[in-house]
């Protein structure tokens, strides 16, 4: 055992990115610095999205560590080059692919780097549309790696930093590889040159978790620390840790900081009376705050998603057609077949029961391993469905890929602290101190990015002269204001629909393009999600594992379709073939779209609807095909705009659509067909769902045995609605309302109908029936933003 490192300037509990950059901030500052971690090498399997500020800060701790000690006591490669961060993480003189980590920073391959670059970013708005599939595309202009790292690119505020788009893709444990072998290789040089340690790593330990044995109280304020060395088990599928028989407590001392970066729920920041409270949300559905949550399935396919950031939002129905937006995103490494992480949003409704789902009887013990493997199935099931329709792959063929990891089921909950600052010497940070959404890589940045860096701004103010306290407290304050930057825009992931890591220009071009609001919100329940999670409890620890199925690794991801997965059902050909039948010729384009809104060169959007055909080409150059109903400008498109638009039918020109005659097209989970929303005092009172082809509308009368499919009784308080007042049919995918001869007639907006007479019925139509008022909703309508509204 080597010599201990008493009182270091740092203390760093937990060796994740965050801990391990402040670090080598602490090093590079001339500090010493001393690091414990209850496990052993870096394991973190996911792949984060990279800001390019962490490039900049790496090249930045390169220049700060060769001007303090010179190349001598810099640490050296295997092949005996100086280690450079920077130059291992990305270079333009070396290349992105299938890589090992540790053979890039041992110099045995010196052809790579360890990241990959961005080439493609994609936004998929795969929502329903006035009760059809819709598809909008939008491609955005990759960012541009920088040629060199320059320590004037790096953004001091978060908020600025996480507005700014992904440059990198990495695995997790690949970065946090990077950090740990430079720090490894500075302990080794310093220990094999007899200087005095500048680093020194206890793996496979932790602080005595014994009260007032591991944390001791110093009369100051300050803690002083012992920490033991561990054992690990994996025992009945779960991880535990003992003290390893015959180890001696090992002594600290005071740091003059420490800080605790152990992940989310970190219990040596609990046992120091550190507490975090649940972020909530308004999602705008009428139940007014509720906790930022989300489940999702997480998987890691051998599928070729290369140097790609694809991001997908979707609708779900549950049992009565109420939509739900559900978000996917796949997630690749530039030449790296072996890297697809597809996630992929549960939504709210859905519980995964093996009861519930007829995979199994009623009072099936959910110990059993028959509801264990029926659970199993239904995950993989779903995911495998979702998971085919971001990627573009028929999910009998993603069946047959090889999966290394999951589906696994996790839960994002946001949480924060009130204050990092829990001991005169110590500070939470990372996602101990909060946690947002997982899918924007934000709690990594936040950390590496942001924490680290202000434990920097500690010791040059430090140096400067500032006192400890007043330095640790600036260092507390700037590490919630980091975290609350990056829980303000991670909020809106549970609720919108635009991605924020994307960045703010992106998101704001995305809006522009598919006609998203970004404050329109969707919705949300409780019930399903605490079901899901009392089946299979959720474990972190699920990580460290493998779920290996074994197949095929696919080299190429096939091109994004143009039209809707739904769309791609048996009943596509009727579709296309309505499709097909409409007139078309270019028309002009409005003044709102070209002009407003000219997208740069690789900004390409493209948008399907029912008015455009499915299968048509877009020649090179022309960028974007929209939807649009009432173009009458007289501006030509500008040269470089080429804009291929479907004129309307004549039928909509003059107030009423042509309605298309398709096969039905509603999901599968979901047996309905359009709503009847009940309106009192202006207000939804009830929203009645249709479930036949075809429907009576009335009263019931059991004297004469009349049962109408649609009961308006007790709606109707005047008594003006009929026995068999009307009856609404759905016939080759259009609907009609006819009146039934009714006493107080039947009202299509100001229409009266006559008795016995069709009438086309569309989505957004008011209908009156005697003194009952409703409004008929087609499947998968709900409240758009404007560009979508209804003319």
């Amino acid at each position: 055992m080597n010599e201990v490192m008493v009182a270091p300037d740092f203390l760093a509990l937990g060796l994740g990115g965050t801990n391990m950059m402040s670090m080598l901030w602490t090093v590079a500052m001339g500090r010493r610095a001393v690091g414990v971690e209850m496990r052993g090498d870096p394991f973190l399997g996911v792949h984060w999205n990279i800001r390019e500020d962490f490039y900049h800060q790496l090249g930045l701790i390169d220049q700060m560590m060769l001007e303090r000690y010179g190349e001598a006591r810099l640490p050296r490669r295997g092949d005996e080059r100086i280690f450079r961060l920077a130059e291992c993480f990305y270079s333009p003189q070396t290349a992105a692919g299938d890589i090992v980590a540790d053979e890039i920073i041992d110099g045995f391959d010196t052809e790579q780097h360890i990241v990959g670059s961005i080439h493609h970013v994609e936004f998929i708005d795969d929502r329903w549309r006035d009760g059809l599939p819709n598809r909008v595309i939008t491609l955005l202009e990759p960012p541009t790696p920088p040629d060199r790292p320059d320590p004037l690119k790096i953004r001091s505020s978060m908020v600025d930093v996480l507005d700014g788009p992904s440059t990198f893709q990495a695995e997790a444990a690949s970065i946090q590889k990077l950090l740990r072998r430079y720090l490894e290789l500075i302990e080794q040089q310093d220990l094999d040159n007899s200087r005095k340690p500048r680093v020194q790593l206890f793996t496979h330990h932790r602080v005595i978790p014994a009260e007032g044995d591991g944390f001791i109280h110093c009369l100051d304020g300050r803690k002083r620390i012992r920490i033991e060395a561990l054992q690990e088990f994996d025992f009945k599928g779960q991880f535990v840790r003992v003290r390893e028989p015959g180890s001696e407590v090992i002594e600290l001392g005071v740091p003059e900081l420490f800080m605790i970066a152990q992940g989310f729920n970190s219990t040596d920041a609990i046992r120091l009376g550190f507490e975090q409270q649940d972020v909530k949300v308004d999602h705008g559905d009428g139940r007014g705050s509720v906790v930022a949550q989300a489940d999702f399935l997480a998987g890691l396919l051998d599928v070729l998603v290369g140097g790609r950031l694809r991001r997908r939002i979707s609708s779900e129905f549950d049992q009565d057609g109420k939509e739900y937006w559900v978000r996917q995103i796949a997630v690749g490494h530039e030449n790296d077949p072996e890297v697809g992480w597809v996630l992929i949003q549960v939504p709210d409704f859905k519980t995964l029961d093996p009861i519930e789902s007829g995979l199994l009887p009623a009072g099936t013990d959910p110990s059993s391993p028959e509801f264990f493997a029926a659970y199993q199935h239904l995950i993989y099931d779903y995911y495998m469905e979702q998971a085919a329709d971001i990627l573009e792959i028929p999910k009998r063929e993603l069946m047959k890929v090889q999966m290394i990891y999951g589906p696994t089921l996790f839960s994002l909950i946001e949480r924060v602290g009130s204050d990092p600052l829990i001991t005169a010497n110590g500070v939470v940070g990372g996602d101990s101190f909060g946690n947002g959404h997982f899918l924007t890589s934000g709690g990594a940045m936040t950390g590496m990015i942001g924490h680290s860096a202000r434990v920097l701004e500690y010791w040059r103010s430090r140096e400067a002269g500032t006192s400890a306290a007043d330095a640790i407290r600036r260092l507390a304050d700037s590490i919630r204001e980091d975290t609350h930057a990056w829980l303000q825009g991670s909020t809106k992931e549970y609720s919108q629909a635009a991605p924020i890591n994307f960045g703010a220009e992106r998101i704001e071009q995305i809006s522009k393009a598919s006609g998203i609001d970004t404050s329109v919100r969707a919705n949300a329940i409780d019930a399903a999600g605490r079901k899901r999670h009392a089946l299979i409890p959720l474990d972190p620890s699920n990580w460290r594992r493998l779920f290996v199925r074994n197949g095929k690794v696919l080299s190429a991801l096939p091109e994004l379709g143009a039209s809707h997965p739904q769309q791609r059902s048996p009943h596509a050909a009727s579709l296309l073939a309505a499709l097909k039948s409409l007139p078309f010729m270019p028309r002009r384009v409005s003044s709102k779209l070209s002009t407003d809104q000219e997208l740069s060169e690789g900004e390409k959007t493209l948008l399907r609807t029912r008015y455009s055909t499915i299968d048509q080409e877009l020649s090179e150059g022309e960028k974007t095909l929209l939807r649009t109903r009432h173009s009458t400008t007289d501006q030509e498109p500008k040269e470089g705009e080429k804009t291929l638009l479907r004129s309307l039918p004549e039928s909509e020109k003059t107030g009423r659509r042509q309605t298309l005659s398709i096969g039905p097209l509603e999901p599968e989970s979901a047996k309905i067909y359009a709503f009847l929303d009940i309106e009192q005092n202006e207000q939804i009172v009830q929203r009645i769902t249709i479930r036949e082809n075809t429907v009576i509308i009335g009263r019931v009368d059991p004297n004469r045995g009349i049962t109408p499919e649609i009961d308006l009784t007790q709606f109707d308080l005047s008594g003006t609605v009929s026995r068999k007042h009307a009856r609404i049919r759905l016939e080759n995918s259009v609907f009609s309302i006819e009146d039934l001869k009714s006493r107080n007639k039947t009202r299509l907006g100001e229409l009266t109908l006559t008795p016995l007479k069709a009438e086309l019925l569309q989505n957004g139509d008011v209908v009156s029936f005697g003194s009952v008022k409703a409004t008929f909703r087609l499947l998968g309508t709900s409240e758009l933003p404007v560009p979508w509204a209804q003319s």
